[in-house]
């Protein structure tokens, strides 16, 4: 059971739910000691497979998984944590080199699958995504023996990838090898320098930012403290309408740079991914609710310690011709003259070096467009609209899956962005509420009645999947499954369109899809 947990979960963040030893745990003997059984050491002291391929820490877990699984390692969860610790800063990524791959280590539900090039697309992207080759370095010798592996560990492979369109084997042996250890090699200046700096600890006061699709902006601050070998984060956020989102987390930093964190947010159990930048004083990525990897928020935080004058979000970003609206700017250092573009009047409500709260008014008369307002020496933009020509609906395309059993949904959160015609050109206004509804994507979904079957959209644009099949009152009894349009309207504008497929559980979740 431990192991299924393992390969949904990830160790990583067991690590940190785990009840700490007394003791710290030398990751470097533990490799020496467990893996040296298999693994032949070279003579420039490295291990066989182990020093000639680098990581993420979810990739160093999903190794660690393997060996249990089929080779019948056997660890405890110190041991575990300290192995992974040492693999992923010994042999390791650098920041530049994840940075492209991102969403996948993030759980993301919906991204857009990034190749190098077609080729590598079809022979790799078929099985998983891209960013799973894209997230490791090896030197070519070892790619080549990742080759191998592939054959030794499924050997109907060639039909699984629907290879029938090419000599796979012949290929991935003799071409494709070569062209990942030019694209992804084991040494690089990258991770030379990175792995020879010095990095600076997350100990400190955060401004935090962020947006979570469908419910909007938060921002507030995190402190972090050391605790033990790990680090504690306090959470004091607050949405727009100042509705708090508070709570802490257990976090590891792997390689410098890699933030993993487990907590509790309004009481709901979290996970969190984010990378501190390469200076160690801004952090991004995403936190999402520990049962349901689709359910999170943007996460950008900045480290208030000498930090230059800066707004980080604002409770709106747009304001109508001739409205008056009380909008309020957060950010760092928020002192000095407050003044806005001509066109917008600006009055104090509140003001601290943190939160600033104006009264703005937009003239009647004023030209729609961008305008700013800086409070000393930070500035924001508003947008100022009379209509709305054009909605956008984010994301475009995506995907839900169906949920039962001990398998939850994979929801999709839908969002709907307003757009004006200038004598500029098109101008974002920014994200607006909007009526949601549901329609077949083609005949064929139509004539299967995938709208009455595969599920439901919500007042705030978020589907939810349909149980999973097979359905007797559906024609052939087939599942809940459909191919859907999604549209957003918003005033009297065109409605905005996005494509939604409706498909089967994932059974398989590991840190890396």
């Amino acid at each position: 059971m431990i192991r299924k947990i393992c390969l949904s979960l990830s160790s990583l963040l067991l690590a940190l739910i785990q009840p700490a030893s007394a003791h710290s745990v030398d990751g470097r003997a533990l490799v020496n000691d467990y893996c040296t059984a298999c693994h032949e050491v070279k003579p420039d002291g490295g291990l066989a497979r182990i020093s000639e391929v680098r990581k993420t820490p979810e990739g160093w877990d999903m190794t660690i998984f393997r060996m249990e699984h089929l080779h019948g390692l056997e660890l405890d969860p110190d041991d575990r944590h300290a192995i992974i610790r040492y693999l992923a800063t010994e042999y390791g990524l650098a920041p530049s080199e994840t940075a492209p791959f991102r969403y996948a280590i993030e759980n993301r539900a919906h991204f857009v699958d990034h190749a190098v090039n077609k080729n590598l697309d079809t022979l790799c992207g078929r099985c998983h995504t891209n960013a799973r080759y894209g997230l490791q370095r090896r030197t070519e010798r070892d790619w080549l023996k990742h080759m191998h592996f592939h054959i030794g560990q499924f050997p109907s492979l060639e039909y699984q990838a629907r290879a029938r369109d090419r000599h796979w084997w012949r290929e991935v042996s003799t071409k494709t090898y070569r062209e990942l250890a030019r694209l992804y090699p084991f040494q690089t200046a990258a991770w030379d320098k990175w792995k020879a700096a010095r990095h600076k600890s997350p100990v400190g006061t955060w401004r935090v930012s962020g947006h979570r699709p469908g419910q909007g902006d938060y921002q507030g601050v995190m402190k972090v403290i050391r605790d033990g070998n790990f680090y504690k984060a306090d959470y004091d956020l607050h949405d727009m309408a100042g509705k708090p989102l508070k709570g802490d987390s257990k976090v590891i930093v792997y390689n410098g740079y890699e933030w993993r964190g487990a907590g509790l947010l309004n009481g709901t159990s979290t996970r969190e991914t984010y990378a501190l930048s390469e200076d160690g004083n801004q952090m991004t990525g995403r936190w999402f609710v520990e049962a349901h990897y689709d359910i999170g928020g943007e996460f950008h935080a900045v480290r208030m310690a000498d930090a230059k004058a800066q707004i980080l979000s604002q409770s709106s970003r747009y304001i109508r011709v001739g409205e008056e609206k009380n909008i309020t700017f957060y950010g760092i250092g928020l002192a000095g003259k407050i003044t806005s573009d001509k066109g917008l009047d600006a009055k104090v409500i509140t003001r601290t070096d943190t939160i600033v709260s104006l009264k703005i008014t937009a003239d009647k008369n004023s030209a729609p467009g961008r305008y700013k307002v800086t409070v000393g020496q930070a500035m924001a933009e508003i947008t100022l609209y009379d209509h709305v020509d054009s909605v956008k609906v984010i994301p475009e395309m995506t995907i839900a899956r169906l949920g039962g059993g001990h398998t939850p949904p994979v929801t999709a959160q839908f969002e709907a962005v307003a757009y004006m015609k200038t004598a500029q050109g098109d101008i974002k206004i920014g994200i607006m509420p909007a009526k949601w509804t549901i329609q077949p994507f083609d005949d064929a979904a139509a004539q299967m009645k995938d709208v009455d079957f595969a599920g439901n959209i919500d007042d705030q644009g978020r589907f939810m999947p349909a149980g999973a099949g097979p359905n007797p009152d559906r024609k052939y009894g087939t599942n809940n499954a459909g191919n859907l349009s999604i549209l957003a309207r918003v005033g009297n504008a065109p409605p905005g369109k996005a494509h939604l497929i409706v498909t089967v559980q994932r059974w398989n979740l590991p840190p890396v899809r």
